[in-house]
């Protein structure tokens, strides 16, 4: 299950004895987003949504139960999208399990190779089709500020479909 030990909100990450590895993890996260020209900071636009924006803290564990990892993830607060408003769609394909194994299946059959993958930062490679505004993260916000997405970024409603269209 999901510790909430394991996964801090910030106040918990920022405040507790891991602070330094929290803050470490969205430092890096920040620098991830912004070598991929994830946005653009810009004035508070007047008369436009700008989305509420979330940190998600994430202790990733060994078998042994030691910590491997400091994850921070930099998301926005799509629950805060209107329909038809701020994006039309959202669907995406997705497999069913029956079909991957099915897959698997033939591949040991006929002794086949299978081989899987992993996007590393998979919402983050597709442009954004609709105009998007989020609030500066916490810990790095610029008064008067604020972030027009220029790819997807994590929590939109239409990030997997953008993903899925990329």
């Amino acid at each position: 299950g999901i510790s909430k030990a394991d996964n801090p909100g910030w106040n918990e990450a920022m405040s507790g004895p891991e602070a330094a590895e929290f803050w470490k993890a969205a430092e890096v996260e920040i620098a991830t987003l912004e070598k991929m020209k994830a946005w653009k900071v810009v004035d508070i636009p007047e008369g436009k949504k700008v989305l509420p924006s979330l940190w998600a803290f994430k202790k990733k564990r060994l078998p042994s139960g030691e910590v491997r990892k400091y994850k921070a993830r930099f998301t926005a607060r799509g629950d805060r999208q209107t329909p038809d408003v701020d994006f039309t769609e959202t669907w995406a394909p997705v497999v069913q399990w029956t079909t991957v194994r099915m897959m698997l299946i033939l591949a040991t059959q006929l002794d086949l190779k299978s081989y899987s993958a992993d996007v590393s930062c998979a919402f983050l490679h597709s442009d954004i089709d609709s105009e998007v505004y989020v609030e500066m993260p916490r810990g790095f916000k610029q008064p008067g500020k604020c972030l027009r997405l220029l790819k997807s970024l994590y929590g939109l409603r239409q990030a997997p479909r953008l993903f899925w269209k990329y």
